[in-house]
């Protein structure tokens, strides 16, 4: 996590960029629900992934030791950003701070090359939203209060970072807290995005029943990958396969109190019409208790084909330990 990034906003190639200052209405995919039981007949348009041939590793570099020297909130100033029909763009050293209703922070439409980092949100409804894009790179983020609007539906979900049918990704290094958000990190009918070392820690505020702090595979997605988070009472569960092949969910340390409207820690559960299969719970640290006070760490719908290999369901863990300090 760091030394203070430099720089403003750079763009190789053309691009079209329209600076946002109102707000930005949009219907995104609503969030797959925690799981309260079987699945009844869920359903799911066909995925058409973005024609890439994603770089899984590029700047997988960990930061430098002084990577968040620059307190909260002191990078400059900055309005929503929209960019569309874009390649090769750096966003970096910029603050987003009370946007106001249902605006989304930073939105990337069918671009390529992508790389968002060193970036503040404070007090906003929905940080970044990428979609039909590919090679997409968000780190070293931090966000206080993801705020998201009451009602979802049609609406700006709530998220930190949600992927849209993107082809490629790292999501690395951000951490953050506060607000009421759905999905902290929301992957939906993405491939290949890896989403590693992230620390997220959510509060009493949270009102979802369905909101996780990382979801994979969000009707279909293959190759995606959470490992080596941390996550503490980051909503209604901690993190979720809900469809798709070949994902995985691995070494990760997810914490949760009993509180409304806590549910369970993992999940794997087929919510779409699509193939499941091939995908892998392995080495987790789970300590989480649902609403009534009940251990709940797992729970496997058995409609996934899902392998869990060597976790821990009542891990030893010191809550003072796992806090995000911004």
């Amino acid at each position: 996590m760091d030394s203070p990034w430099r720089g403003s906003l750079v763009i190789i190639a053309v691009c079209t960029f329209l600076l946002v200052t109102l707000g930005l209405l949009v219907t995104l995919p609503a969030a797959s629900p925690a799981p309260t039981g079987p699945p009844e007949g869920a359903s799911g348009e066909p995925d058409t992934f973005a024609k890439a041939t994603p770089a899984r590793t590029a700047d997988q570099t960990p930061p430098p030791v002084a990577a968040w020297s620059t307190p909260l909130g002191d990078r400059p100033a900055s309005q929503a950003l929209s960019l569309r029909d874009c390649r090769d763009v750096v966003i970096e050293n910029k603050t987003f701070r009370d946007l106001g209703p249902n605006v989304i922070a930073i939105r990337i439409e069918n671009c390529s090359n992508v790389t968002i980092r060193a970036v503040d949100f404070i007090n906003v409804a929905q940080g970044i939203v990428v979609s039909d894009s590919s090679n997409v790179i968000v780190r070293e983020t931090r966000y206080s209060n993801i705020i998201g609007p009451h009602a979802r539906v049609g609406l700006n979900r709530g998220n930190l970072v949600q992927l849209v049918n993107v082809a490629g990704g790292l999501i690395a290094w951000n951490k953050g807290k506060g607000g009421d958000t759905e999905d902290i990190v929301s992957i939906y009918k993405s491939h290949d995005v890896i989403v590693e070392d992230n620390h997220f820690e959510g509060t009493a505020a949270a009102t979802s029943t369905s909101g996780c702090g990382i979801g994979l595979s969000d009707e279909g997605g293959t190759h995606n990958i959470a490992r080596r988070n941390v996550l503490l009472n980051p909503g209604a569960c901690g993190i979720f396969i809900a469809g798709g092949t070949n994902n995985e969910i691995a070494d990760n340390i997810v914490y949760g109190e009993a509180r409304p409207p806590a549910n369970v820690g993992i999940y794997v559960w087929n919510q779409s019409s699509k193939a499941c299969s091939g995908n892998t719970v392995s080495g987790n640290r789970v300590n989480w208790l649902n609403a009534n006070g009940d251990p709940n760490p797992f729970w496997d719908a058995k409609n996934c084909d899902a392998t869990w290999i060597n976790n821990d369901w009542a891990a030893s863990l010191d809550v003072e330990l796992l806090r995000v300090r911004l």
